[in-house]
């Protein structure tokens, strides 16, 4: 069994990106914070609970990306398709057909992420009004990088447009390159953790610490704690005690969520012009989003092409009504490529599971479903500090406003000035708290 003898520095739970993007820039500071302090160690204690489940990339804006100094390998723009024409959504495109942009944005939204403030607000909602058809495509876009069903038009409009060129990133990237990170496992469908609060280990410390017993039996010790998983997973993993102090309870989360059917190919390809993001649209004017803008995201590597359709479905689901949504969208990819059938090698849910599976495979089949839903949220919380001091959330649901996972970095990023102190990072001249993006 593995032991640490010490407590560490900052433990994070879970693998949502702000939180290892935090895991990173915790050590790159560390030293130079160790130092102001004359400690004679300088090298950080760091501990990750990641969750036994497969990495995923998800799509970031490059404003975004640039940023938070995220690794990206290539640029793709989403392509809006419907029965009347193909939009590729550039810069280009959209400040040319969208004339009353103004073109000022254009070079703001390359410098700084952060959200409009009241005069490019007032200049959104002027050109919405000029050319509302900007919304549409707003929308399409705000079902992929959002997650929260309340938000004001022009923030739609503004999420799409630091959506204009888009990255496939792994966040588990990250921390690819932190040499003095601990990693356990945490398994999807394992006992709950149990919180306390404990002496400090250190003899010349007073204070109390967090202490968490993992199911393997193990105890873990950390100054600082954060919360970096979904919602659901914190229901699942957490205690009475470290719910209380999350304070977060179920009512957050929106009755609605999306939920991916993914199409493996063996030997298909889509045609070289389909980005891998494409948004089908039934009506170009406002479609309704839950049931009339549908989601592609595709993929492929030497052997396969993957194909994932997203579609929207109640959170407490009954299969059948979500495999008849699967049915829909199967049919619309098919319509549009229908050459790639003869070529499936295999799908994520089978689409007769209502008539042909015992209840035994029913029921393993809906944890997997809820497993790889995408969480939508009700309501937007503010700020990642929580009722304990030392123990931060940095939840998804943190500040959603904001296209996923900005809400999160903005956070994080305040995050370091609570962990450090603000001379440290005004001395670190690369850090990016420097010019901290704001929830608006």
């Amino acid at each position: 069994m593995q032991k640490i003898p010490q407590e560490l520095d900052l433990l994070v739970i879970g693998n949502e990106p702000a939180g290892l993007w935090l895991l990173r820039e915790y050590e790159r500071l560390f030293p130079s914070f160790a130092t102001q302090k004359k400690w004679e160690r300088k090298i950080p204690r760091m501990g990750w609970l990641k969750i036994d489940k497969p990495s995923q990339t998800i799509a970031v804006g490059k404003p975004v990306s640039h940023f938070f100094s995220l690794s990206a390998d290539s640029w793709f723009s989403a392509e809006m398709a419907s029965s009347k024409r193909l939009f590729k959504w550039s810069p280009e495109n959209v400040f040319n057909v969208f004339s009353s942009l103004p073109q000022d944005l254009k070079l703001r939204l390359s410098q700084n992420p952060s959200p409009p403030n009241s005069k490019e607000r007032k200049l959104i909602q002027a050109a919405l009004t000029q050319q509302p058809e900007l919304l549409t495509y707003a929308q399409a876009i705000w079902k992929l990088m959002g997650r929260c069903r309340k938000i004001t038009p022009e923030m739609k409009v503004w999420a799409a447009l630091q959506s204009m060129e888009l990255s496939r990133w792994n966040p588990e990237n990250l921390v690819g390159s932190v040499s003095t990170l601990t990693t356990w496992p945490l398994a999807i469908q394992g006992s709950k953790i149990k919180s306390e609060r404990v002496k400090s280990l250190e003899p010349s410390s007073k204070s109390k610490v967090f202490q968490y017993t993992l199911p393997s039996g193990e105890s873990i010790t950390a100054k600082n704690v954060v919360l970096n998983l979904t919602v659901k997973e914190l229901l699942a993993f957490a205690d009475e005690p470290l719910l209380e102090d999350s304070n977060i309870d179920r009512s957050i989360l929106s009755r609605w969520s999306y939920y991916p059917l993914e199409l493996q190919f063996q030997h298909f390809r889509l045609p070289r012009n389909v980005q891998p993001l494409t948004l089908f649209l039934d009506e170009e004017v406002l479609p309704e989003p839950d049931r009339e803008i549908w989601p592609m995201t595709s993929s492929f590597n030497e052997d396969r092409q993957k194909v994932i359709l997203w579609t929207t479905e109640r959170a407490e689901f009954s299969l059948e009504s979500l495999t008849d949504s699967f049915k829909q969208a199967l049919k619309r990819f098919y319509f549009h490529f229908p050459e790639a059938l003869e070529d499936l090698h295999s799908q994520s849910t089978s689409l007769g599971v209502d008539t042909c599976f015992s209840e035994e495979q029913r029921s393993s089949m809906i944890d997997t479903l809820e497993e790889s839903a995408q969480e939508l949220y009700e309501l937007s919380l503010i700020h990642p500090k929580t009722r304990q001091r030392g123990l931060y959330s940095l939840l998804p649901a943190l500040r959603c406003t904001l296209p996923y996972p900005l809400g999160t970095l903005t956070a994080a990023s305040e995050l370091l000035k609570e962990l450090f102190n603000k001379k440290t990072l005004q001395q670190d001249t690369s850090s990016l708290t420097s010019n901290t993006v704001s929830s608006p």
